[in-house]
Parts: structure tokens; C-alpha cells; sequence
């Protein structure tokens, strides 16, 4: 929708607040970050309809900023471009926290020709602003490229000043929202994490394993799960008491998350047991996992981090097809006691 001022068009006071009511509907709508920038760019589209525009996040640990949401020109291909701290105009906009608006980057030496030599595209204006969060910290940008011309003397309303002034308080508000939809996520991530060994916890994994049995039975997979728990775990908690127990069992996690792929999910089942859950996988890939384990449990133990603590683990491995999924879990739990009892023979 397209809403440039006519001779028929509101006036500029309630094209404000069509913007305002509209950006504020949206951004109250949605606790998922992704979906709150995406709704402000359409919406951005939709009111000042730009050639090519773009919101780019900062990391906040680098500086760098990552182009999040691309409009107008190919998202792959910006998809693994990322701009140093202060690099170009949107660099210099979220060091300065101030809006920009640049007729001619060519003449501009805040501009950086690195990311149009790499799309093969040129840049000849830019309107910028910063993305400010409710702390007043900068956190991204929003960028519109080519908008200044001749035959297109301004975006929405015929005065670029106050569309720049409209945007800035968009990206004000697009900062206020998106900080607490982040904040959202983490109090669900959270709920998710067990907070002693930083895994996914149980509530995660069977959330995550219902869907994956859905899966298995829609489409004819199958699925491998490893049950795996810490022998002898009582007397290292009963030896050197629960604090090193604690260090133990974290030592376990890091190990699994080093063994696993990125598909796989691995999770804290309780106490001194852990869940590993392999999509599109069989049996012989989860012993080719759990030597990779043990493998790496005997490389910590020649390191002896823990003095007098040697670690060793039980694993329990079934794989799961449409007809058997439901009971992968209770297989494996046999499994892992009988190689428990093995072990101790």
C-alpha cells in the first residue's frame, strides 16, 4: 500500500498516526523477535514504499552487524555478509546513535563500496537510522538504499525530513519491542536449559521427541536414541562430595555436546542420567556416537581435571522405526541396565 501525499491524501498529522496505530498494533502483537522485524519492515514497505531496504542487527559481543531482514534485493546472497564495527553508513549510525540521509554516498567517506562490490549493485543514496532500545542502546539499524532521485524527491509523505523523523521513531520502537520480545525468549530458553550442565532439559527433550515421533510415523524414518549415566556416581558424590559431583557431571555434558551432531539433541534426563536423541539415524551410528563418547571420556580422565575422579559412563542404544517408536525410549532404558550390569560383572 502505497501512501505518498496527493492532492486527495490525509494530511501529514494523520498520516502519523496511521504509521504510529499501525506500528503499535504490530509490535504489541508478537513476542517472537523474528516476526516483530518482519512486521516493521512490511509495514515500512507498505507506508513509504522503498526500492531496496534492509535491517541489520549488532552483535553485541563483536559490534559487527548482520543484515537480519533484506527487502528488495536477494536475501542469500546478503546472507553471510556482515559489516565491522563503524563500517559504512549503517556502521556509522549505530556507533553515533544518529540518523543519516545521504544524496550521494559517493561523495560521503562514512560509505563503504565493500558490500555493492559483492552483490554487484550500486548504491547511490541512503536514508538510516539507528534501531535504540529501551535502555537508549543502540542495537541495529534500518537502512533504505536508492530512495533519493530526482523523479522521487522524498518517501512517504513529500518530506524527507519528516519521514526520517518518522522512521527514527520507528526504529525507537522497534528497539523498545524487540528488546522484549529477546527478553522473552530467554525466560523460555531458560525453561528449556537445565541450569546445571547447560543442556536442554527434560520438559525440552520430550517436547522435542514428541515431534520427532511424529516425524518417524509420517514418514516412514527412523529414529536412534542413547541413554547414557554416570557409573559409580553416588560414590564420587559420598568420596568428594556433591560440589565435585556437580564439576562431574557438567564434565559429562560438555563431553556429549562435543560428540554430538548439530541435528542431534541432547538433554539432561535426571540425576546422573543423560538423553541423546538422534533424527534419521540407526543403531550403528549411535555406537559410532557412543564411542565417540567414551572416546572422548577417556582423553578427560588421562587429563585427570578432577584429581581422583574417574569418569565412566553406561550407554543404552535402540533404534526406532514407525512401528516402535513410542516404546525407543523404554528399549534403550533396558538396554543401558544391562550394560550397567555387565559392567559391574
Amino acid at each position: 500500500m502505497n501512501r505518498k501525499m496527493t492532492c486527495e491524501a490525509p494530511s501529514t498529522i494523520s498520516y502519523q498516526y496511521d504509521i504510529f496505530s499501525t506500528v503499535g498494533r504490530i509490535l504489541t502483537s508478537s513476542l517472537d523477535p523474528q516476526e516483530v522485524f518482519q512486521r516493521v519492515m512490511t509495514v515500512i514497505g507498505e507506508f513509504f514504499a522503498p526500492r531496496h531496504w534492509s535491517l541489520l542487527l549488532q552483535d553485541e559481543v563483536t559490534g559487527q552487524l548482520r543484515f537480519e531482514i533484506v527487502m528488495g534485493l536477494d536475501p542469500e546472497k546478503m546472507s553471510n555478509v556482515v559489516l565491522m564495527p563503524g563500517e559504512g553508513i549503517a556502521g556509522w549510525v549505530c556507533q553515533h546513535g544518529e540518523p543519516l540521509v545521504i544524496e550521494d554516498v559517493q561523495r560521503d567517506r562514512r560509505f563503504s563500496s565493500r558490500v555493492d562490490n559483492l552483490l554487484g549493485f550500486t548504491t547511490q543514496s541512503v536514508v538510516c537510522v539507528p534501531i535504540v532500545n529501551g535502555r537508549n542502546k543502540v542495537i541495529g539499524a534500518i537502512e533504505l538504499i536508492n530512495e533519493i532521485s530526482p523523479d522521487r524527491p522524498a518517501m512517504g509523505t513529500g518530506d524527507i525530513f519528516t519521514d526520517v523523523a518518522l522512521l527514527t521513531s520507528i526504529g525507537v520502537f522497534t528497539g523498545i519491542a524487540a528488546e522484549n520480545a529477546f527478553l522473552h525468549q530467554k525466560i523460555v530458553d531458560l525453561a528449556m536449559v537445565d541450569a546445571l550442565t547447560g543442556l536442554y532439559n527434560r520438559l525440552y527433550f520430550n517436547e522435542a521427541f514428541e515431534r520427532e515421533v511424529d516425524r518417524v510415523r509420517r514418514h516412514g524414518r527412523t529414529a536412534c536414541v542413547l541413554l547414557a549415566d554416570v557409573d559409580r556416581f553416588k560414590e564420587i558424590n559420598d568420596t568428594f562430595g556433591h560440589l565435585v559431583g556437580d564439576k562431574a557431571l557438567r564434565a559429562v555434558a560438555d563431553i556429549l555436546k562435543a560428540s554430538v551432531r548439530k541435528s542431534d539433541i541432547v538433554a539432561r534426563f535426571g540425576g546422573d542420567e543423560f538423553v541423546i536423541l538422534m533424527p534419521l539415524s540407526d543403531e550403528a551410528k549411535g555406537r559410532v556416537l557412543a564411542e565417540r563418547i567414551r572416546s572422548l571420556i577417556d582423553q578427560w580422565n588421562e587429563k585427570a581435571p578432577l584429581p581422583g575422579v574417574t569418569l565412566q559412563v553406561s550407554i543404552g542404544i535402540h533404534e526406532a522405526g514407525p512401528e516402535d517408536i513410542g516404546t525407543v525410549l523404554m528399549v534403550a532404558d533396558e538396554k543401558l541396565y544391562r550394560e550397567k550390569r555387565y559392567r559391574k560383572q
